[in-house]
């Protein structure tokens, strides 16, 4: 009898089982895998999601109205503005008295004078008065300009207050409804800005155009 060759004994029902194993093996291991990348956008949407909000509320308004750097640049402002209306209304009054003076003069004075003479105190006039605008923009800009430095350092105690406290969300009363008092950080806040800025020198550039003689 023939031998069966090699061949064919390769090629028996031991072979077949030998091939059946290795599809298996590559099903469990593309199991995990899908597993794994399954889990894992899970993992990444927890440690994406936002912390949960610690709130705390205050009163901007209300520190700013009271804060002593804000009562310093207030005083300053009014003192301010007292010596630029003096000084206006005293050029006013040396206007009045020229025109008061030309009215005296003018049957002295040929047409042509009085015109000119006229002429000159309406371009004082409208100086002053231009004067008098430029001075008060930049007597409201120099304000501004204080008060954003005093609210600066306000938030800036409101940041370290709140990382002390834990919060992670500080928000103005004037956009609050309703709130609970025990989240209510304003007087403290007001506080510490005090301790920190008591006095303040007010920002006032007097940029004025043509002066009255």
């Amino acid at each position: 009898m023939t031998r069966p060759s090699s061949s064919a004994s390769a090629s028996g029902p031991g072979s077949r089982k030998a091939k059946g194993v290795l599809p298996a093996r590559f099903a469990s291991a593309i199991a995990a895998l899908v597993a794994f990348f399954a889990i894992v956008p899970v993992h990444a949407q927890e440690a994406a999601k936002p912390p949960v909000p610690s709130i705390a509320i205050v009163d901007v308004e209300g520190v700013m109205r009271k804060s002593l750097a804000v009562k310093s640049a207030r005083k300053q402002l009014d003192e301010i503005a007292k010596g630029l209306q003096q000084e206006i209304a005293s050029e006013e009054e040396k206007l009045r008295s020229a025109e008061q003076k030309l009215q005296q003069q003018r049957a002295l004075l040929t047409p042509e004078k009085y015109a000119e003479e006229r002429q000159a105190l309406q371009e004082r006039a409208a100086a002053l008065q231009q004067r008098a605008r430029q001075m008060r923009t930049s007597l409201d800009r120099g304000m501004a300009q204080t008060m954003q430095r005093i609210q600066i350092v306000l938030f800036d105690e409101v940041g370290k207050l709140a990382e002390e406290l834990g919060v992670n969300l500080v928000l103005p009363r004037s956009q609050i409804v309703v709130a609970v008092d025990s989240f209510n950080i304003t007087e403290e806040s007001l506080k510490r800005l005090n301790a920190r800025l008591k006095d303040v020198e007010m920002n006032f550039e007097r940029n004025e155009g043509k002066k009255s003689q």
